[in-house]
């Protein structure tokens, strides 16, 4: 391929953070690198691409995709025929624009952009972020020209194609240091940004057992919304003042896990790249109704690392919350084992290495600025 004096780059999908954060962490290195590439994105109308891609500088297009997940068959034929019609869309719009490459980072709008991509000769490559890959990824496999995959496992999965890259976190999160271990414990609960109802009812719950401890930790609580007051009411009436902190949303998340010694978490697979990059043990609890329970199978690796340790969803109690936590509060070379363990799995330079994939597929070597 020749070389260019810029690149027209098109990144397909989100509809979760997921799969949005590494593909934008891409993106902004990508135009570090090359300062006059153009970049833009393809996701579904409903994604949390709506909001996060704008915000970041990016151009998007939004196509009307509807998920087959638990759909009825009336519900399954629409899904098909709106992906077919994002196919034409999609076609359309690559015809007039012709871009250079084409990145699948997951969800349903990755399908269409990178199908019509290929139609037209479009060089193309897909980001797998979970252990266990995603169906459209799955689904995708066969027809891109590289695969970026976050472990041995997916590489795997996807029959020893995939090239393993880690997943990419903020620079923020592979520059935080070693827990603070001081005399109190510090924990960080968090469910993603919307919240999980049942890690905060078991954190509510085991406010009085860990009220019990002879230093009751100090927490941070990222909530959600929709149980916000109910659990702040919790540890108002259950926990020492001034421990306890509860909140919808933290923006502030690399600071916030710099003085955390222990976190307790669902499994996604973003999730658990940040806590790779920053050191930390962790309570991960996995979203049951994740597809093809990836979150699972994402937790299942770490604790097998000895990382993490792992509640499923229907098991979760406060009694078991506060007897972990009294316990890894009497063991602190644990917790720091969990740590080290943690920071074994990370792959700090994963958004690099996506990066220079990017750049072989477009003919680039080096690296060089192409502005």
């Amino acid at each position: 391929m020749m070389k260019k004096s810029s690149y027209n780059i098109v990144f397909a999908g989100g509809g979760t953070g997921g799969h949005l954060y590494p593909a934008l962490a891409v993106a902004h290195e990508i135009k570090r690198r090359h300062s006059s590439a153009s970049i833009r994105f393809v996701g579904a109308e409903r994604g949390i691409e709506t909001r996060l891609v704008p915000e970041a500088g990016f151009p998007l297009k939004t196509l009307p995709l509807r998920g087959m997940k638990g759909a009825g068959p009336a519900g399954k034929i629409k899904a098909v025929v709106a992906a077919a019609m994002a196919v034409l869309t999609c076609l359309g719009s690559m015809i007039g624009s012709r871009p250079d490459l084409v990145i699948g980072v997951g969800g349903y709008a990755s399908g269409p952009a990178v199908v019509a991509a290929r139609l037209l000769m479009i060089r193309t490559m897909i980001l797998e972020q979970n252990h266990f890959p995603g169906a459209t990824n799955r689904w995708l496999a066969g027809l891109v020209h590289r695969i970026c995959v976050p472990s041995e496992a997916a590489r795997m999965r996807f029959g020893n194609r995939g090239e393993i890259t880690g997943n990419p976190v903020r620079t923020a999160f592979t520059e935080i240091g070693e827990p603070p271990l001081a005399e109190r414990l510090s924990l960080l609960v968090f469910g993603g940004s919307r919240g999980a109802h049942s890690l905060n009812s078991a954190m509510a719950d085991a406010a009085a057992g860990l009220a019990a401890l002879p230093a009751p930790p100090a927490i941070v609580h990222q909530t959600g919304e929709a149980d916000l007051e109910s659990v702040r009411e919790a540890y108002r009436s259950n926990y020492p003042h001034g421990l306890a902190e509860a909140c919808a949303y933290l923006d502030d998340m690399p600071s916030r896990l710099a003085r955390a010694d222990f976190v307790i978490s669902r499994a996604g697979a973003t999730t658990l790249a940040e806590l790779a990059a920053a050191g930390r043990g962790a309570l991960l609890v996995p979203y049951p109704h994740a597809a093809d329970d990836h979150q699972r199978l994402n937790a299942q690796a770490v604790v097998e690392a000895g990382a993490a340790r792992m509640i499923d969803d229907q098991d979760l109690s406060g009694d078991r919350i506060a007897a972990l936590i009294a316990e890894l509060d009497g063991n602190r070379m644990e917790m720091g084992r969990m740590g080290h363990a943690a920071r074994t799995l990370a792959i700090p330079d994963a958004t690099g290495r996506i990066t220079t994939v990017a750049e072989d597929l477009l003919g680039i070597r080096g690296g060089a600025d192409v502005s």
